[in-house]
C-alpha cells in the first residue's frame, strides 16, 4: 500500500468503526515510515467526518460513540511515537474544559484526545466548569494554554468573563476556544487568541497561539519579535 492509501484507510477505519482495519493500517504506517503526526491527522479527519455525519443525522449516538472510541484507540497508540520524537521536557500543558452552563462534552473529549496524542499534557476539567475551577487549574499547573468549549450560546457571556479573568491573572497564557456556538469572528470578539472549527485544526492552532503568546512575552520584556 502506498502512503496516500494507508492514510485514507486510517481515516475510513475511524469513520466506519473498524478497529481491525485501524490496527492493520497503524502497523502499515509505521512500516512505511509515515510520521506519527500525519497518522494522527488522518485519524482526526475520520472522527471529524463521523461528528459531522452525526450532526446531520446520518449516525446514531451509539454509532458516533463507537467512532470516538476507535479514534481514541488509535490516538493512544500514537502517543508514545509522537512524544519520543519530541524529546523530554518539551510537552506544554493545556487546561481544557466546557464552560459553566454547558454539559455537552463530546467535542471537548475529542479535542482533549487530539491534544494528548499530539504530545500536550492535558488537564481535563470536564464539563459545566466554574470560572474559579479554570483559574485554580491554571495557577496549579502553570499551563501556557487554556482551551474553552461551548456548544450552546447561552454560556458565552460566562466565557467572555472567564477570558477577561485569564487575561488579568495570567497574561502570558494563550486562550483557544471552540464549539458549535462559536465561529472565528465571535471567538475574537470574546478576546480569545485562537479558534478551531474542527478537532483536526486544533494542534496547528494551539501551536500558533503558543507562538503568539511567546512573542507577546518577549515584547512585554522589551525584546523584539
Amino acid at each position: 500500500m502506498n502512503r496516500e492509501h494507508i492514510l485514507d484507510e486510517l481515516q475510513a477505519g475511524v469513520f466506519s468503526w473498524a478497529p481491525p482495519v485501524l490496527e492493520r493500517n497503524l502497523r502499515a504506517s509505521r512500516k512505511a515510515g509515515i510520521p506519527a503526526r500525519e497518522v494522527l491527522q488522518a485519524l482526526t479527519r475520520g472522527v471529524d467526518q463521523a461528528r459531522e455525519n452525526f450532526r446531520q443525522g446520518g449516525l446514531s449516538i451509539p454509532e458516533f460513540l463507537v467512532a470516538v472510541d476507535v479514534f481514541r484507540q488509535g490516538a493512544s497508540r500514537l502517543r508514545p511515537r509522537i512524544r519520543k520524537n519530541q524529546g523530554l521536557g518539551k510537552a506544554p500543558g493545556v487546561v481544557i474544559g466546557v464552560v459553566e452552563g454547558d454539559v455537552h462534552d463530546l467535542g471537548k473529549n475529542i479535542v482533549a484526545g487530539v491534544l494528548d496524542a499530539s504530545g500536550y499534557r492535558v488537564f481535563d476539567l470536564g464539563r459545566d466548569v466554574r470560572r474559579d475551577a479554570f483559574l485554580d487549574a491554571l495557577k496549579e499547573t502553570a499551563a501556557p494554554l487554556v482551551a474553552l468549549s461551548s456548544m450552546m450560546s447561552t454560556p458565552l457571556d460566562d466565557m467572555r468573563e472567564l477570558i477577561l479573568w485569564v487575561r488579568r491573572l495570567f497574561p502570558d497564557t494563550g486562550i483557544l476556544v471552540g464549539g458549535a456556538a462559536l465561529d472565528e469572528l465571535l471567538a475574537m470578539s470574546l478576546g480569545a487568541d485562537g479558534y478551531a472549527e474542527s478537532a483536526g485544526g486544533v494542534p496547528e492552532e494551539a501551536e500558533r497561539v503558543l507562538a503568539l503568546r511567546g512573542k507577546s512575552r518577549k515584547l512585554g520584556r522589551g525584546g523584539t519579535p
